[in-house]
């Protein structure tokens, strides 16, 4: 598998990959990205400190979550390698 630094969706991706899956905009705690990603909550982790996944959004000091569009952005980019 090819590793490459995630890049951020501009507006208009975000906007068409949310589309495309028939989501809106949203959060997602942790349970949930590992659903959606598949990934398990260490190696995420990891790739997280590589640049290689979406970084988490801090919400309070103890609390975090992912933007839906960003995590189906990395999705589609790992298909296309």
């Amino acid at each position: 598998m090819s590793e490459q630094t995630f890049v951020l969706p501009s507006e208009e991706v975000r906007t068409q990959v949310l589309s495309q899956s028939g989501q809106c905009e949203r959060l997602v705690r942790e349970p949930d990205r590992k659903m959606i990603t598949g990934v398990s909550r260490t190696q995420w982790w990891m790739m997280e400190r590589q640049g290689l996944v979406p970084q988490r959004v801090r919400l309070s000091a103890h609390c975090v979550a992912w933007r839906l569009s960003d995590l189906l952005w990395w999705i589609e980019q790992r298909k296309a390698a």
